[in-house]
């Protein structure tokens, strides 16, 4: 892996992956999705790799005229769906005619654990289980790697966690209500990592990335001190041809959320 296309490059676990292909030298070209609302921490993330030899920022169209034959593309459906932005999915030569066109080396798609209910049942669920769907039927060698809630640095204000330590520096908005999965927790440092060396070492298949412990969601929110806990869990997973994969672990809770936190101070506080 070389050459990396990827879509959505300024959201959240996407942009952890980006400075992750960096670190290893790797040609990073990277599409935003845009949005009015996000504009300002885009131009924060652009200051923080746009100085990278190996980073170029394109367009849809610049992506749409290659032939891509020796690039591997990124998607994180996971980030779109946590920033209520699936709709997006719905947009023909926005997204699915870039990866039906295409002809990608590698195509991995970043999607939120939620989609392995064995009833999906939901709107923003439904859209995305057809994107896939006919993603899947123009080409059968994707990486699917499903994730559950991500935490650390540049986290959005839709995930609880992060709403919460804003709301407590008096800068939150009102909670949009909970949309991340709340059976398990990983920093997102830690994820970026493993997501590299799957794509790396690993066939096209069905990934669900964890933490291999118990209550990780819950752990997160006791240390931030979240008292009133919803719950969204998967009730029944779809185990057929699923592949687990215990992300290595380098920093305590403790650590990561502290990170979270003293980075959102310096964000919003300047």
């Amino acid at each position: 892996m070389d050459k990396v296309v990827m879509v959505g490059v300024f959201d959240f676990v996407n942009f952890h992956v980006c400075k992750a292909l960096l670190d290893r030298g790797i040609e990073v070209r990277g599409v935003q999705i845009e949005s009015e609302e996000d504009k300002d921490m885009v131009i924060e993330k652009r200051l923080e790799i746009g100085r990278n030899a190996n980073f170029t920022e394109v367009s849809f169209e610049d992506i749409a005229k290659d032939k891509n034959k020796n690039e591997t593309i990124v998607l994180s459906v996971y980030d779109l769906y946590m920033r209520y932005k699936e709709e997006y999915l719905l947009n023909e030569d926005m997204l699915f005619n870039l990866i039906r066109k295409n002809q990608w080396e590698k195509m991995v798609i970043l999607v939120p654990s939620q989609l392995l209910n064995e009833i999906i049942d939901s709107k923003p669920e439904v859209i995305i289980e057809d994107f896939i769907k006919r993603t899947h039927a123009q080409n059968k060698n994707i990486h699917l790697l499903y994730l559950p809630t991500n935490y650390g640095p540049w986290q959005p204000d839709t995930f609880m966690f992060q709403s919460f330590i804003l709301n407590e520096m008096n800068r939150g908005k009102p909670f949009k209500g909970l949309r991340e999965e709340t059976g398990d927790a990983m920093f997102v440092q830690d994820t970026a990592q493993l997501i590299l060396e799957i794509i790396e070492n690993q066939q096209p298949g069905r990934y669900l990335l964890h933490s291999g412990k118990s209550n990780q969601w819950e752990k997160c929110a006791a240390f931030l001190g979240i008292n009133e806990q919803e719950s969204n869990r998967i009730l029944q997973i779809r185990e057929e041809g699923l592949t687990k994969i215990i992300v290595n672990s380098t920093v305590p809770i403790s650590v990561g959320l502290t990170k979270q936190v003293e980075h959102a101070n310096r964000l919003y506080s300047e």
